[in-house]
């Protein structure tokens, strides 16, 4: 079966298909490459906001721009609706196949036995999409007595209310014939302390992360920051029909000072190296890990711990180059009509590993999004769903589907799913993941502000 798989994979059109880098974006089957000057777009609002804000406040980050370009109220990209599925700007693994979403709950499933089957449970999702994932994860829980006996809650974190509208016509009716509470909040900081086994899942929602891109001079680092003034000479890029371009800071900012500060994986950078840097992805792991955490005896708090899986393409290392727009399962520039395109930039596993450290929770892997389904079970599960299909079809869906969450090349590879999990000691053997090993803070790490 699996080598009847890799015979017949065929390129993704998942965001994951390639980088910023203009060599892999060249290399891509999946994605035209489509330069400012051709792709015959009328120039989008946002660029305008943009650019009047900069010509009143100076330069911004590569972070503020990410904000702006995908969450502002009127004009950003998350907050104009469904951008989702074929139809949309890129398509997710959920999407592609309900057998993804089955077994990462499998895997959650392991984790409640191995807790030794509590009695209450939640489930938390950064980022849900059109809530697909957790309609799988949730349908695959309500087949055993008694992990859906003991799920109570289902905590959304989404900030966008036009897509809060999807989830809920996609998760109400099944919760409430169950008589599971369904809530949603902006942040992560919003969800309430509980007493309840958690699980926490986070699907392509650390790559819209925004990121500061910094370079590392003779004098130290310098921040890359969005720009409209064209007489920077070398060190800006390339103007875009939207004004906008990336220009390196002169001097050295507080942003330059303190970001790369917190990990010695970017002061060990050697001189004209880039860096891109998620500070909040660092802050939310953080926060993930001490959810998580399970309580000592005599403690005044009372998590009974749990479990948790990201999923994200990636790797267990840093990025210089990754940041990119994708609109119409096609790579733009990322200036090409600010507000209109997917904005997203590589995971650096090991800066979410360095946030988890010292939680009480542990990390597990990464490791790859085809080694994990496979391991899991995504064979026999797939010839369950064919025997159970009389329709041609269907079946050609069901096997095109599954070749393509296992893509050697694309989604297999390039997509890494790391686990969470409490109370794990150093040397445990977590199924499909390695031996864990130690996650105790250095002494002396310097981490971001909270």
């Amino acid at each position: 079966m699996k080598s009847g798989l890799a015979r017949t994979l065929k390129r993704t059109e998942s965001r994951c298909s390639c980088f910023r880098s203009p060599a892999l974006a060249r290399s891509a089957r999946s994605y035209s490459v489509v330069s400012p000057s051709t792709s015959g777009r009328a120039e989008s609002p946002l660029a305008k906001v943009l650019r009047d804000s900069i010509k009143a406040t100076g330069p911004i980050s590569v972070s503020r721009y990410m904000q702006w370009c995908l969450s502002h109220p009127v004009y950003g990209y998350y907050t104009q609706g469904d951008v989702f599925g074929q139809k949309g700007d890129f398509i997710t693994s959920p999407e592609i196949s309900q057998i993804f979403g089955e077994l990462m709950a499998i895997w959650f499933v392991t984790r409640y036995i191995a807790a030794g089957h509590p009695k209450r449970c939640r489930i938390i999702e950064l980022g849900p999409g059109r809530g697909t994932l957790m309609a799988d994860i949730l349908r695959t829980f309500d087949q055993l007595k008694s992990i859906a006996s003991s799920l109570k809650s289902v905590h959304l974190v989404e900030n966008s209310e036009k897509m809060r509208a999807v989830q809920s016509s996609n998760l109400d009716r099944f919760c409430e014939e169950r008589d599971i509470a369904i809530h949603w909040v902006d942040r992560i900081d919003d969800v309430p302390p509980g007493d309840e086994f958690t699980f926490v899942v986070a699907h392509e929602f650390f790559d819209a992360m925004p990121i500061n891109a910094f370079e590392k001079a003779p004098e130290g680092f310098r921040e890359l920051m969005v720009d409209i003034d064209p007489e920077n000479g070398s060190d800006s890029t390339s103007c875009s029909h939207s004004g906008l371009r990336l220009t390196r800071s002169r001097e050295a900012n507080s942003s330059a000072l303190l970001i790369p500060a917190t990990s010695p994986r970017f002061a060990a950078l050697p001189i004209g190296a880039r860096v891109e840097i998620a500070q909040d992805s660092w802050k939310i792991a953080r926060k993930i890990g001490e959810m998580l955490q399970r309580s000592e005896p005599g403690s005044t708090s009372s998590s009974a711990g749990g479990a948790g899986l990201i999923v994200d393409y990636g790797a267990d290392k840093l990025f210089p180059d990754s940041f990119r727009a994708i609109r119409k399962h096609e790579i733009i520039d990322v200036f090409d009509s600010p507000g209109e395109s997917d904005l997203t930039a590589n995971v650096d596993f090991a800066y979410l590993r360095e946030a988890i450290e010292g939680t009480g929770t542990s990390a597990l892997g990464p490791i790859s999004q085809g080694q994990f389904l496979l391991s899991l079970g995504l064979q026999p599960r797939l010839q369950k769903l064919l025997a159970s299909n009389t329709s041609p079809e269907r079946k050609q869906d069901l096997i095109k589907g599954a070749q393509r969450l296992v893509d050697p090349v694309f989604m297999g590879s390039q997509y890494q799913i790391m686990g969470l999990l409490s109370g794990a000691g150093e040397g445990a053997e977590v199924y499909p993941f390695p031996s864990l090993v130690p996650t105790a803070a250095e002494p002396g790490e310097t981490r971001p502000d909270s």
